[in-house]
């Protein structure tokens, strides 16, 4: 999935017009994108293990930022190869797979969408305007 902020083009059309140095401009956007996944790891599901005193964080722990390069960076769910099911949801199905040298049939359920991903991004995106224009505003004096 992809996910664009909106409000985002004005600032990004400020922050291309100012002297900003590379560095300083990544400074910025590592600072909006930590924001964003303090936010997106508050809002991550937590799955119940086997064992009813530990909780399954691997998701939480996962979540990553990807540092800014090319006026780009990333928050991704890393080695939690699951996120986007978590995300998006997954309609139930089967498959027939080899196993052992057999062909079995392997089914699976539904998962109802939890936009955790989205939920955060949407919580956070404000704060993290403000913490990008904070490093610009540090950086150039303003």
């Amino acid at each position: 999935m992809r996910f664009e902020i909106q409000g985002m083009e004005a600032l990004m059309q400020n922050i291309l017009n100012l002297p900003l140095e590379e560095a300083e401009e990544n400074e910025a956007l590592n600072a909006g994108a930590k924001v964003v996944k303090n936010a997106v790891v508050e809002e991550a599901p937590v799955g119940n293990r086997k064992s009813k005193k530990k909780k399954n964080t691997k998701l939480k722990k996962n979540i990553k930022i990807k540092r800014a390069k090319d006026g780009e960076v990333k928050v991704h769910t890393g080695k939690a190869y699951h996120g986007h099911i978590l995300e998006g949801g997954r309609s139930a199905g089967s498959k027939y797979v080899m196993k052992n040298g057999k062909r079995q049939k392997v089914t699976w359920g539904p998962i109802a969408p939890n936009p955790f991903f989205t939920r955060g991004f949407e919580k956070s995106k404000t704060d993290a305007i403000d913490a990008v224009a904070d490093v610009i505003k540090k950086v150039k004096n303003l």
